[in-house]
C-alpha cells in the first residue's frame, strides 16, 4: 500500500495538502507555527478537536476524535482531491491524520519530506484561536461508519493472538524514566519499537500486529509503516495511558 508520497509527486490539481505540525496540546503555539510559515494552500490540522478528542481517563489522555467531526473537516477543505499530510522531522501527526483517514476508508498519502526539507513555496498565515475554535460548530450528530478492523480495544490486548508492540522510547517501555504517566513501565508481553526507527527505514518484523505507545499519537508512525508493507496491524487507540486506569496490576517494567 503506497503511503509515503514524494513532493516531487505532488500535483495541487489532485491532491489537498494539510499541515499536521503541533505543538502538544497547545494550540496558540501551534498557531504560531504554522502563521508564520506553511507550505501555500496548506491547510492547518489543529490537535484538538481535529486529530483527537479532550483528556479522558477511561480513555487515554488523546481519545480518537468525534468522526463525525473529522470526516466533516476533511469534506469541507479537500473539495474532492485527496488529502496529502505534512509533519515537522519525525513527527507523528500526519500519521495521525493518515490512521483517521485509512478509519474512514479516504485514500491519503504523507509527503516523505519533513516540513523543513521541501523546497515547495511557502506562506504565512493569520488563523486565530478563534477560528479553530468555530470547528466545535461542526460536530454533527450521524457518526460515519469506520472500519473497526483497524482498531483494538482493551479485550483485544487482553486475548491477542497478534505481536503487541509499545512506540515508546525504551527507557519509558523499561519503566525507567516515565514523565507522564503515573504507573512507569509496559503493557505485559509487548515488545518494544520506538517510532524513530521508521523514520531511519526501518519497521517491525511481524505479519500480525496491535500497536500502542502513551495515547495512541506516536504508535501511528509504526502503524503505517506496517500499513505501507500491507501486514496486518490495528492501532490500541487508549494506549497505555487507558490501560493503567483499568488494569495497572497488569503492567511489566524492565
Amino acid at each position: 500500500m503506497k503511503i509515503w508520497i514524494d513532493e516531487e509527486e505532488l500535483d495541487f490539481s489532485r491532491f489537498q495538502l494539510f499541515d499536521c505540525r503541533n505543538q502538544m496540546d497547545d494550540l496558540e503555539k501551534s498557531l504560531a507555527v504554522y502563521n508564520q510559515s506553511h507550505i501555500e494552500t496548506a491547510v492547518f490540522v489543529p490537535g484538538y478537536p481535529v486529530l483527537y478528542d479532550r483528556h479522558k481517563p477511561e480513555e487515554g489522555r488523546h481519545p480518537l476524535p468525534d468522526m463525525a467531526l473529522f470526516k466533516t473537516f476533511l469534506e469541507r477543505y479537500c473539495n474532492s482531491k485527496v488529502p496529502v499530510a505534512y509533519d515537522s522531522e519525525k513527527g507523528f501527526m500526519a500519521t495521525r491524520f493518515f490512521f483517521l483517514c485509512d478509519l474512514l476508508g479516504v485514500p491519503c498519502y504523507i509527503l516523505k519530506q519533513s516540513f523543513d526539507a521541501v523546497t515547495i513555496a511557502k506562506e504565512q498565515g493569520n488563523l486565530k484561536v478563534e477560528d479553530i475554535e468555530q470547528l466545535e460548530n461542526d460536530r454533527q450528530i450521524e457518526q460515519p461508519a469506520i472500519r473497526q478492523e483497524l482498531i483494538a480495544t482493551r479485550e483485544d490486548v487482553r486475548n491477542r493472538v497478534a505481536t503487541l508492540i509499545d512506540a515508546r522510547e525504551k527507557k519509558r517501555f523499561l519503566g525507567e524514566a516515565e514523565p507522564i504517566d503515573i504507573h512507569p513501565g509496559h503493557i505485559s508481553g509487548a515488545i518494544n519499537f520506538p517510532y524513530k526507527k521508521v523514520f531511519e527505514y526501518q519497521r517491525p518484523d511481524t505479519d500480525d500486529a496491535i500497536v500502542y505507545c502513551g495515547s495512541g499519537l506516536s504508535a501511528t508512525p509504526v502503524y503505517a509503516a506496517l500499513r505501507a508493507a500491507d501486514k496486518k496491524v490495528r492501532l490500541y487507540p487508549g494506549s497505555y495511558s487507558e490501560w493503567i486506569f483499568h488494569y495497572p496490576e497488569e503492567i511489566e517494567r524492565g
